[in-house]
This record gives C-alpha cells, structure tokens and sequence, in this order.
C-alpha cells in the first residue's frame, strides 16, 4: 500500500471514489457533482491535502484538508477541515484513514493551520489523534408561510449588493465562534451561490433572499427543503438591527417562496434569537482538534468545548458556535 498526496491526472478517480463509497443521495451522479463543485468552487484548494492511500492503481481510501479561517473568541484563527473521509469497503478495518489521519496533522502543522474540525458518526475514531467531540445546538419551531414584500431574492452577481452582503455576514458570524471566515470574493460567487441551489442534488431545493429596508439590505437568509421532509433548513442567516424580528419575516417569506402552503417546521442554528416558541435539539457529532498547543496561553477557555460555547454553562440558547450549513464539507 503507497501512502501520498493526489497526482494532477487522478482527479476523476478520486472523484469517483468519493461518491461510490459516499453515494449520499443514492445517485452516483448527484453524489459525483456534490464532490466536484467542493473542489472546482473552493478558492483555497490545494491538491497536496489531498491524501491516497493506493493499491496499485487503485484508490482504496482518502482524505482531503480544507483550508479555511474561522472567527473564534473575537478573532480569526487558520483551521484545517478534514473531509472526504473514505474508504472502499475491501480495504477497512486495516488502519488506512488512521496513517491518512497521521499525514493530515503533519500537513496541518506544516501548514500553520492552528485549528481542525471535521463532523462524523464515528467520534472514537478520531478521538485517538486528538479530535474532541462538542455537542451543537438547533432550536425547532413552527412556521406559517407568509410573502414578506420587503424580502427580494438574494444576487451575488451586482458587486455593490454582494459588499453589502459580506458586510453582514462579517458583523454577524463575527460575535460567535467556529463560522468561516468568507474573505474572498470567488467563494460567495462560486462555493456559496452554488450550495445555495443545491441544483444537483435529487428531492431538495434551495434559494437565499434579502429583506431590504428603506432601500437597504438589511438582513439575508438562505434555506434548503427537502421535498419528502416536513422541515425548512437554514442554512445561512445574517441580520444588522433586530434580529429577531427579520429572522422572522425572512424565515416565513422563505417557506412561502418554496411552495410551501401550511405550517412548517424550521431547524436553525441556536445563535439565532427569535420571538418563535422553539424546541431545542442537541446534535453529537462536531469534532475540533488544537493543533497548535501554544494558542491555550491566549485562548479565554481551558478546554475546547468551553471554548467554542463561550463558557463551562454556555449551552442552548447561551452558546456561541455555529457552524452555517452552507460552508459544509
């Protein structure tokens, strides 16, 4: 077995790899795009964090290293997010994506990326080389769709709105912990626009609108539904002024504009206030790694769940990580 970095000429491999071991939405193709537009659209990609173990000339497990930047604690830290995690089902259970796993945290530290996070079901797994497992937050509630006329369908396209945009964005995220830092120009235009649509995925559809106030946006939101799920997903959400009442009107505009014709349900991230009567959900699953030790003599927080929470009883309605769905890999 030959452990290395990916070769120019062996991108259509791997992303057939990728999606046959995945196949998330049951169809290989939708499963195949899903895993090329995180490639193509990702401004900071880089083919040396990408990881093979190889058999031959066979793929038999991967991973990749997204390189991105994160607000935490009231600044931005480098973080590496471990992704497409995969191995073909002939070749488990002989230690692959754990010498995989030992590459990634070389890279990471040769990188300087001071942080990991990466999301999993098999949290022991990643728990031996040092990831720790932190609970998240949603907050449940029920909807009736509503046309809000000051809420216009969002454009990434016209420089001065995408400003304004980013804007928001950067004031928002910016007070919690764990969001991507969206620096860059090309990632709204290309990673953002495109998982917004969510065009290629089978049974879901997706769209972002804007509430504009006296000619001003305001506040944007961004929202998936399945069509065989009875929920509305925010995906994104970012408001200057009161929260809780554009969250409201964007929200209820939102299911309407996606067909939706009786009371729904939403799902959204706990650090979004509202005036809507919610039930909480706890989520396991989110795994964060310090990969550089010396970040503890400034940090607030002595460990990493505190951390991201911001405090020891930072939970529900009191914490402050949030991961939007939209930056999701």
């Amino acid at each position: 077995m030959e452990f290395r970095t990916l070769l120019p000429w062996e991108f259509d491999a791997w992303f057939d790899h990728v999606a046959g071991v995945f196949n998330q939405y049951r169809n290989l193709d939708a499963s195949r795009q899903y895993f090329m537009n995180h490639w193509y659209n990702d401004p900071w990609k880089d083919r040396h964090a990408i990881f093979v173990a190889m058999d031959g000339d066979e793929i038999a497990s991967t991973l990749r290293v997204f390189h991105r930047k994160i607000y935490l604690a009231g600044s931005q830290y480098t973080m590496g997010g471990i992704g497409e995690v995969s191995t073909k089902e002939a070749y488990r259970r002989r230690g692959l994506s754990g010498k995989l796993l030992e590459m990634a945290i070389d890279y990471m530290e040769r990188e300087r990326l001071a942080l990991s996070t990466l999301g999993t079901g098999t949290p022991r797994h990643y728990a031996r080389y040092g990831w720790e497992e932190v609970d998240t937050y949603r907050q449940k509630a029920t909807i009736a769709p509503k046309e809000c006329p000051r809420a216009k369908l969002i454009d990434f396209e016209e420089p001065l709105k995408l400003k304004r945009i980013k804007e928001l964005y950067h004031g928002y995220s910016s007070q919690f912990n764990g969001a991507v830092v969206r620096d860059s120009d090309a990632y709204w235009r290309d990673w953002v626009k495109t998982e917004l649509h969510q065009a290629w995925m089978p049974a879901q559809i997706g769209r972002g609108w804007v509430l504009e106030t006296d000619g001003e946006i305001t506040a944007y939101l961004i929202g998936a539904r399945p069509l065989f799920d009875n929920y509305l997903y925010v995906q994104d959400f970012a408001c200057q002024g009161d929260v809780a009442s554009s969250f409201g009107d964007l929200i209820q505009h939102a299911a309407w504009s996606l067909g939706i014709k009786e009371s729904t349900q939403v799902v959204f991230p706990a650090v979004i206030a509202s005036d809507l009567p919610v039930e909480w959900d706890v989520r396991h699953g989110l795994m964060i790694r310090i990969n550089d030790e010396r970040l503890w003599d400034t940090l607030p927080e002595g460990n990493v769940s505190d951390l991201f929470h911001g405090g020891q009883d930072a939970t529900y309605g009191a914490s402050r990580l949030v991961e939007w769905g939209i930056d999701g890999f």
